[in-house]
């Protein structure tokens, strides 16, 4: 960074501070660079092969960590940011200064020139961003001299004194006005919000001093803190044992060891171009006995480009979403325990003597405890102004890399693996279809639709959002009792359609990058005994909401109305808990209700009923 201890955390450099975002700590404003201004001497590398395997990438780094507080040369560790908004105003003298690198001072924040105290300038309130992901500065200059006075001779915007006015008697955007001292032309921000004529730069902030790129989009003016100024596209996985055909290029290791043989000649061959390229595959194919078709499929894995008839990672990043998750469903969902390096899973069994509410759980799931798990967790790009595919910008702002950042978890978690029958019994009353059937419509229309793909897959089953509501309630429950916040839980939804068999699982694990990981707490939870209580309790929790009948009643709710029978005061989780940003959910679904039968509705029955006798004295 360029400043002093402005510090996060490792994790935090791939969400929420990742690249093309913007970080305000201790009043200034900032937006981590692209990977290509990352400095890789000190980066460690992230091991996660079958991971990289499928975003056909070579590998992954972590940001390098800073282990001082001299973070003002290039060179240093930690992640680049540049001061972005540029336009910083004093809220002394209400002055405007365009600031750039050669006014920096290390150690020092930006502070007013005019004023006699030097106090620290502020940055501007609003940006401007467009929707192919490109950000910048607002034009105060021009905005200032779009409605001059009529007896004012305006100055052309040419070394404009712009000052930063607000009207104490006005109220809104009309109260605040940017006004150039040179012309006394000014205007104030009533219509800056919906402006319709802002042309955008089609730049990025990093790369202000580069020559602008030709964008035919309309920007939209922003606060700096919106919530649709950034939305980071990531891919995370569970470090399993690998799979067969996830180990590396997609050719057969023959044929690779014949390519790579002549390793000058093949080194040769990655760096050219053109003609020359041509020439190289030509000799190469003869020597190691392949196509030229096969060179360059193998050149496009180890330099991370698009493979020549394959999908690209980034743009297929739901589908790489769902095909990692059924390889980690296949990996859990089964009763042998695992003793690898980074994953330690016990399934456990219910006991034998066990209660009537016991046996009903038991019918319901099986429990499986990974005392010890690893999570890879990358970003492959960001978006603005709404969360699609289509415009994402990669992390290295321009043409794909052969590496991406990424950051390592350790953790332990609870595996829950659903009874198919019972669930397939369940999905097939009436009216719990017809209650699904109105949130797959709304998923049809969300603008989430291609994120939400990768948790779905093509079809929502009815057991998506009532597996996705049991694990907020159980994260939310877990935090009463394993000590661990819940911002420190993560959940991962086992519930796509498949050709020989549907998932149904949930995993609630650890998320925190140290040691508060790994402090046993959350695995303790899942022997039987108070994992049952657990789950009576989450239900209980469940079954009423201080917002009822409003929240249990009302309709379509949320973003791009997929929630039904969820609101803050019940269900919702923060957003880095929740695979799908606080959608699909429906508590109804879970404990029944408004004619829909709930799947854990008999285990509630059960439960009063037992509270009943014991008031009766009959227990």
């Amino acid at each position: 960074m360029t400043n002093r201890k402005l510090r996060v955390r490792q994790a935090q450099t791939i969400v929420p501070f990742g690249v093309g975002a913007i970080l305000e700590t201790q009043g200034e404003s900032f937006v981590a660079a692209d990977t290509g201004r990352w400095y890789l001497a000190k980066s460690e590398v992230v091991e996660s092969p079958r991971l990289a395997a499928r975003l056909k990438v070579s590998g992954f780094r972590s940001a390098p960590a800073a282990k001082n507080d001299f973070f003002d040369n290039d060179k240093a560790a930690g992640v680049p940011c540049v001061r972005f908004p540029a336009w910083l105003f004093c809220g002394a003298c209400r002055r405007m200064v365009r600031w750039n690198n050669l006014l920096e001072k290390p150690g020092h924040p930006p502070r007013c020139p005019s004023c006699p105290r030097n106090p620290a300038l502020v940055p501007m309130r609003f940006v401007q961003i467009c929707p192919r992901g490109h950000m910048d500065d607002v034009n105060w200059s021009w905005w200032a001299h779009s409605r001059p006075k009529a007896t004012a001779q305006p100055c052309g915007g040419k070394n404009e004194q712009l000052s930063f006015l607000v009207d104490e008697t006005s109220m809104g955007l009309e109260a605040l006005r940017v006004h150039c001292r040179r012309c006394d032309s000014g205007r104030d921000l009533l219509n800056l919000l919906d402006n319709k004529s802002t042309h955008c730069s089609g730049r990025h902030p990093w790369k202000r001093g580069s020559a602008e790129n030709v964008c035919e989009e309309k920007a939209l003016v922003v606060p700096r803190n919106a919530g649709n100024l950034y939305y980071p596209v990531t891919c995370s996985a569970l470090d399993i044992p690998a799979p067969e055909d996830s180990g590396g290029p997609p050719l057969d290791p023959a044929v690779v060891d014949r390519i790579r043989e002549d390793h000058h000649l093949w080194q040769a061959f990655l760096s050219a171009e053109g003609a020359i390229r041509r020439a190289l595959a030509s000799m190469l194919a003869d020597d190691a006995k392949v196509t030229e078709e096969e060179l360059f499929i193998l050149a496009a894995y180890e330099t991370g480009q698009e493979i020549p008839g394959g999908r690209d990672g980034f743009a297929e990043a739901s589908s790489h979403a769902e095909e990692l998750s059924r390889e980690e469903w296949e990996a859990l969902n089964t009763r042998v325990p695992i003793n690898e390096k980074n994953l330690v899973t016990r399934p456990l069994s219910w006991p034998e003597g066990r209660t009537a509410i016991q046996e009903l759980l038991r019918e319901r799931f099986e429990v499986t405890v990974a005392d010890r798990l690893r999570e890879v967790r990358t970003l492959l790009g960001f978006s603005r102004v709404t969360p699609s595919l289509n415009s994402l910008v990669p992390v290295t702002g321009g043409p794909r890399a052969s590496w991406l950042p990424a950051v390592e978890v350790f953790g332990e978690g609870i595996f829950l693996s659903f009874d198919e029958s019972l669930l397939a019994e369940w999905e097939a009353e009436p009216s719990v279809s017809e209650r699904v059937a109105g949130i797959s419509r709304e998923l049809e229309q969300a603008f989430q639709q291609d994120r939400l793909l990768g948790v779905t897959g093509p079809k929502l089953l009815p057991r998506m959002p009532m597996l996705h509501t049991f694990s907020h309630l159980f994260i939310r429950q877990l935090a009463f009792e394993s000590g661990y916040g819940i911002a420190s839980l993560q959940e991962r939804i086992y519930a796509r359609p498949g050709g020989k068999r549907h998932q149904a699982g949930v995993l609630v694990y650890t998320s925190a990058g140290d040691s508060q990981g790994t402090l046993g707490g959350l695995a303790a939870q899942g022997a039987p005994e108070p994992l049952a209580e657990t789950v009576l309790r989450l239900l209980e929790s469940g079954s009423w909401c201080s917002n009822d009948p409003l929240c249990s009643e009302h309709g379509a709710r949320g973003p791009a109305a997929l929630n039904r029978a969820a609101c803050h005061a019940c269900t919702l989780l923060p957003e880095t808990s929740c695979e799908t940003g606080n959608t699909l959910l429906d508590r109804v679904l879970l404990i029944g209700g408004n004619g829909v039968p709930g799947f854990f509705q008999p285990v509630i029955e059960a439960a009063l009923d037992r509270a009943a006798r014991t008031a009766r004295g009959q227990a």
